[in-house]
């Protein structure tokens, strides 16, 4: 895995970039960090795994404050014979907690004037960055920070854990941000701070490609002594499209409506797609559309017109006969903020899951 990679080189001195992945809802982001999280923590590292919300401006730091205590809390060792790096580190720790106002575990140390307690997370998490992750490299271990939902950052949030990272790469120190957010990830990062592409290592999850979907199918059927013909496979990779969550719900619905004991065929793949079609529209689209207002729905339905791609907002103003795109503003933040949908660049927007276009056509043409 690359986080193994990367606390592996950390291990040696050859500080490798932190690491975003970016894709559409249902691709296995939060997977992936939850994976990369156990991989940290086995080998010992100051761990912290945080969901990035964009209804408070504050959690963010006091997440980071009450994450880093319980990393910290872990190092039974730092607690019971601290080094003068060590004391400085949970000092600067305290600080923080003192600072943003967070409530939780107290480390038993004294808050260090002047360390990471300024109040503003752009100067502070620097601070930390050099405190912690000194002490944490005497400790031959690195700090590595997980952040879902990156995207619902502010700007200045992002700008703070960019300029972070820039700092633990200037002076070698081994401290990763690992983060997952929708495809505009990579733009936003760099909207915070243009150097933003050189400090993260940008990877993009997809759906599948048809031999590993069709692996991701075979192998846990293989476990319970189950087959699947080629074409019951190649059904399943139509109607999925190759999407990880996807792939699971239809092969779920599958399995439960397969006739044979120990065969899938196209016949079970058809009848267990329509069942697990129906969940994803009661279940997985059914909560996205239920949020939306109903202005805020006739703006999904025209937007749906357009598929499974982009749609430009002059395009929608028009299907709508509004006067022009400001006045869809308020409709499309609240669309973006309920994460139905984002923009990939100005005046575009697209659907935040794959399939939700369909569904839209679906409800509207009255389709069970």
């Amino acid at each position: 895995m690359r986080q193994e990679l990367a606390s592996d080189t950390a291990c040696y001195g050859l500080i490798s970039r932190s690491l975003v992945f970016s894709g559409l809802r249902g691709v296995g982001k939060t997977v992936l960090l939850a994976e990369l999280a156990g991989v940290a923590l086995n080998r010992g590292w100051l761990t912290l795994q945080i969901e990035a919300r964009h209804t408070r401006s504050d959690h963010l730091a006091s997440a980071l404050a009450s994450e880093l205590a319980n990393a910290a809390r872990r190092q039974t060792s730092w607690l019971k014979r601290a080094t003068d790096q060590v004391a400085v580190a949970l000092g600067s720790i305290s600080s923080f907690q003192a600072a943003v106002g967070a409530e939780g575990i107290e480390l038993g140390f004294d808050r260090i004037p002047g360390r990471a307690d300024s109040g503003s997370l752009q100067f502070d998490l620097v601070d930390l960055a050099e405190t912690v992750d000194t002490a944490a490299k005497s400790a031959g271990i690195g700090v590595a920070i997980f952040i879902d939902e990156m995207q619902e950052l502010t700007v200045d949030q992002r700008s703070a854990i960019c300029r972070s990272c820039h700092r633990a790469g200037q002076m070698g120190l081994p401290w990763f941000v690992v983060g997952g957010g929708l495809p505009n990830l990579p733009t936003r990062l760099a909207e915070a701070e243009s150097h933003a592409e050189r400090l993260f290592d940008l990877r993009t999850i997809d759906r599948l490609a048809p031999d590993d979907a069709l692996l991701a199918l075979s192998e846990p059927a293989a476990q319970h002594h189950m087959l699947w013909h080629r074409d019951a496979g190649q059904e399943v990779l139509d109607a999925s499209g190759g999407y990880p969550y996807f792939l699971q719900q239809f092969g779920k619905t599958i399995r439960d409506a397969a006739v044979g004991p120990n065969t899938i065929t196209a016949e079970d793949a058809r009848i267990g797609i329509a069942d697990g079609q129906r969940q994803l529209d009661n279940g997985f689209y059914s909560s996205r559309w239920e949020r939306a207002t109903r202005v805020e729905r006739a703006f999904l339905k025209a937007m749906a017109r357009d598929g499974a791609g982009t749609s430009r907002i002059g395009d929608i103003a028009e299907r709508l006969e509004k006067p022009g795109t400001q006045s869809l503003g308020p409709a499309r933040a609240n669309l973006i903020a309920k994460g139905i949908f984002y923009s990939p660049e100005y005046g575009v927007i697209a659907y935040t899951v794959p399939g939700m276009a369909s569904c839209v056509l679906r409800r509207e043409n009255g389709v069970p």
